[in-house]
């Protein structure tokens, strides 16, 4: 077995599904500004059961960029079988939160997957 750490997710490879405007979100949100947010907060339904934290935005990252990482060597032969512990993270849809997803890393890793597989 090989573990690697996962380079994070761009904006570019977030935006490939979730919408612009809710990655800038994501990007600037904290929870010093929350309060100046309610609006998009609510919009993106980020708030109760997907909470704003410290370092969101690099968790969606790291998260994100693991399923993708992984479906990139498994496009480019380097590996049989990946595995991202912390992805799975599914719920998310193109312009919203849901059940404490962010960015929905499977819909990434497929996408990627896709250019090489039907």
């Amino acid at each position: 077995m090989q573990v690697h750490k996962p380079f994070p997710a761009r904006d570019r490879d977030l935006c490939r599904f979730h919408a612009d405007d809710y990655v800038a979100f994501l990007r600037s949100i904290t929870p010093e500004t929350q309060q100046d947010h309610m609006r998009q907060l609510k919009r993106f339904n980020v708030g109760e059961d997907c909470p704003v934290f410290d370092g969101l935005y690099s968790f969606c990252q790291t998260y994100a960029g693991g399923s993708v990482g992984g479906a990139v060597k498994l496009n480019h032969d380097q590996c049989d079988i990946a595995v991202n512990w912390a992805g799975g993270l599914h719920h998310a849809k193109k312009c919203e939160a849901s059940g404490f997803c962010y960015v929905n890393d499977i819909v990434l890793a497929i996408l990627e997957l896709l250019k090489q597989h039907e």
